[in-house]
């Protein structure tokens, strides 16, 4: 009786489970599709190969963000991609301000640069602010800057290399207008005798200068600047770390 209990379970276990084979039916189909459902796809309309083509280059904008306008260290906004034979400058900043110890200088000929340009003229003007206020007892109201991008051969000459205006990475200062209503000119003041406080200041501003910016040029240079100072961060050797200090 053993022997058996055991046997009848498992033959039927076999027995159900052919059962359940012979008797399974094919797998149910799905129901058909409503009508108008599902359509949205099939009739939206599609995009011309000329349309695609003008999306993808309005995509292909590519700029790079600036930290010292996200900061507040400059104030200014981005300007479109700049192209013009062979100058450019894929990430303009058109400066109005920079902002030293709380207080905005504003740069009256708003001045379109690169971002490192830009930055690197608000730490010049923050030295200077200091000597200024140091020395003169007054700080720094605004800075009478040239246009900055302009494109043009260096010194603009009719053959030779692109100036480092035509790639947005030079500014021109022409005056430095104090808080106090003084206003220091280049053209009046670097060479005024005897040597007042004005032309110190400027002697200051061109060494501070010297010390931020590859390339700084004055009325000592040449006659093309004897009205301003150009500072720029152009490549000077192969390391591009020589400067140009005149």
């Amino acid at each position: 009786m053993t022997r058996l209990a055991v046997l009848f379970p498992l033959f039927l276990l076999t027995a159900l489970t052919a059962f359940g084979q012979e008797t399974q039916t094919e797998p149910p189909l799905p129901q058909p599709r409503p009508d108008g459902l599902g359509n949205e796809v099939e009739d939206a309309p599609v995009a011309e190969p000329e349309e695609l083509a003008e999306i993808g280059e309005l995509e292909r904008v590519y700029q790079a963000a600036c930290p010292a306008l996200l900061t507040g260290t400059i104030i200014g906004e981005m300007v479109p991609p700049l192209s013009e034979d062979s100058c450019g400058l894929q990430s303009p900043i058109a400066v109005s301000a920079v902002v030293v110890g709380g207080r905005e200088i504003e740069l009256t000929g708003t001045p379109v640069t690169n971002c490192t340009v830009a930055t690197t003229l608000a730490e010049w003007a923050g030295e200077v602010d200091a000597y200024a206020r140091a020395v003169l007892d007054t700080g720094i109201e605004s800075l009478a800057t040239g246009p900055g991008y302009t494109c043009r051969l260096r010194n603009g000459a009719d053959t030779g290399f692109v100036s480092e205006h035509g790639l947005g990475n030079a500014v021109d200062i022409a005056a430095v207008n104090l808080a106090d209503g003084t206003a220091i000119s280049v053209l009046e003041d670097w060479r005024a005798l005897p040597a007042g406080p004005e032309a110190k200041f400027l002697g200051f501003a061109h060494s501070a200068a010297c010390g931020r910016f590859t390339t700084v040029l004055g009325p000592e240079a040449n006659s093309e600047h004897e009205d301003h100072f150009h500072f720029d961060l152009g490549c000077h050797g192969q390391s591009c770390t020589a400067q140009i200090c005149e």
